[in-house]
């Protein structure tokens, strides 16, 4: 099991997860939380020490009043992987992690030994939208994500009676930081060349809520990129291919 500790950063307290043995892998959530200790989560801890911060404003963690755009957000994430002593490491982004991941390997690449993008948002798709989430509410966008219904059932326990309050607290800080323009900015595919570090960008097929054409712009921007496609898995490939995700990623990362 994992074990759980808070850090403060910048005067803002963050909660932890940290499990497994190895070299360090920072693990960044989606726009609908950290979902606990996952299934992906404990596949990557047999061979890293898996990082899992609730990001700032989510989750169990303190929301910063100040905090209104994700290139600060990720500024924070920065701190937090100095205040825990990671050194350079590898970064995996599920989602709109995936978007705060890529702004700290564009403005701190010191900080990034590889680059795991699944899904990510953040960068203006030239074929699609990326789902607005505030067509529907924040239940029915969860399952939105995913391409099998049984995967999606199998989480609803996740948060307990808690629930419908932290999700939809999650989704009132992604609004806060992440909505003019709605879940991208407008400047990183230009700053994504740039970088060094190797990069997988993993997109599945069965995703409604990211279109490809965002994974192709993050695979085809940054120098040696790869892009895996996931058959038949939705936005939540942690979620409903765990194992699957799990073994692109740590066949990448040997």
């Amino acid at each position: 099991m994992p074990q759980q500790s808070t850090v403060t950063v910048a005067g803002q307290v963050i909660d932890v997860l940290t499990g497994g043995s190895g070299p360090n892998l920072l693990v960044l959530h989606r726009d609908t939380g950290r979902f606990g200790w996952t299934a992906l989560h404990a596949a990557l801890a047999k061979t890293h020490t898996v990082i899992a911060p609730a990001l700032p404003g989510y989750d169990g963690s303190a929301r910063p009043e100040f905090l209104r755009n994700v290139t600060d957000l990720s500024a924070l994430v920065g701190y937090l992987m100095d205040e825990l002593g990671l050194g350079p490491c590898a970064v995996l982004g599920l989602g709109y992690g995936g978007w705060i991941a890529a702004e700290i390997a564009t403005r701190s690449p010191g900080r990034v030994t590889r680059l795991i993008l699944q899904a990510p948002m953040g960068t203006r798709p030239d074929e699609g939208l990326i789902f607005d989430q505030f067509l529907i509410d924040a239940e029915e966008y969860i399952a939105y994500g995913f391409a099998n219904k049984d995967a999606y059932e199998a989480t609803k326990g996740i948060y307990g009676e808690e629930r419908p309050r932290v999700i939809d607290s999650n989704r009132e800080m992604t609004t806060r930081i992440a909505w003019k323009p709605a879940m991208f900015n407008p400047g990183i595919r230009h700053l994504l060349p740039g970088l060094k570090s190797p990069a997988l960008v993993i997109w599945g097929d069965g995703d409604r809520i990211v279109p490809k054409s965002c994974a192709d712009i993050y695979a085809a921007a940054i120098p040696g990129a790869r892009l895996a496609v996931m058959p038949g898995v939705g936005h939540y490939a942690d979620l409903e291919a765990p194992d699957a995700l799990a073994g692109l990623i740590t066949d990448f990362l040997k």
